[in-house]
């Protein structure tokens, strides 16, 4: 069991009382995390970060007045080692990719389960970014359904082939090498190569990092 000290002290900020209820219940028998307050609009959650010691924010997009984005920006310029993890029932990319640019370390949608959310709240309290199977596929379909930029437009983006987005769409749905290998008929060697071709062309080192990219440089709106 762990002690009051060692436990990841969260808060959650939501507009809706029924949802904070429904992720106090999700978290309130996990050993390593401690409830420390609750905020329905981002004015509290800044005045309630003023007042006590906060690890994680668990954060919804939509609140009155002030945005779960705009909240986020806030945190991160005043309270830069709290981590934020953005919770809505949005979907799509645009939303996604807003709160990761404002600063939040994750995303997860708001049918998330309790063992992902403790997952998510402790890897990001380590210094990791954390995005759902869910909101990765939806960041990773808006990168590849962009249309390719011409040399002539000065975009830098590398250009992807389209074995390489064959390739990128079933590792993000965490197919090991050999079952991608299986279903684009090809030797798990191959598929072994493209994965390291891509990780170098897009600069990144894992999956995670391939959606981060996609988000930092533009590639998702």
């Amino acid at each position: 069991m762990a002690n009051q000290k060692s436990k990841i002290k969260v808060v959650i900020a939501d507009d809706h009382q029924i949802f904070i209820e429904g992720i106090k219940a999700l978290i309130k028998d996990a050993d390593n995390i401690l409830l420390v307050g609750e905020a329905v609009s981002g004015e509290q959650l800044l005045n309630l970060l003023n007042s006590k010691e906060v690890d994680v924010v668990l954060m919804d997009v939509y609140m009155p007045k002030m945005s779960g984005i705009e909240a986020t920006q806030k945190i991160k310029a005043s309270h830069p080692d709290v981590k934020v993890l953005g919770l809505t029932m949005m979907e799509d990319a645009k939303h996604i990719s807003e709160m990761m640019k404002a600063g939040a370390s994750g995303y997860l949608l708001k049918t998330t389960g309790k063992s992902e959310l403790v997952d998510a709240i402790v890897r990001v309290q380590n210094g990791e970014r954390y995005l759902s199977k869910e909101v990765s596929m939806k960041l990773i379909d808006r990168m590849l359904n962009n249309t390719q930029p011409s040399e002539q437009s000065g975009d830098r983006t590398p250009s992807i082939t389209k074995r390489e987005h064959e390739i990128i769409r079933l590792i993000a749905q965490e197919l090991t090498n050999e079952e991608i290998a299986r279903q684009l008929n090809n030797s798990p060697m191959t598929i072994i190569t493209h994965r390291k071709n891509l990780l170098r062309k897009l600069n990144v080192k894992n999956t995670a990092g391939l959606v981060k990219y996609a988000v930092q440089h533009g590639l998702v709106d």
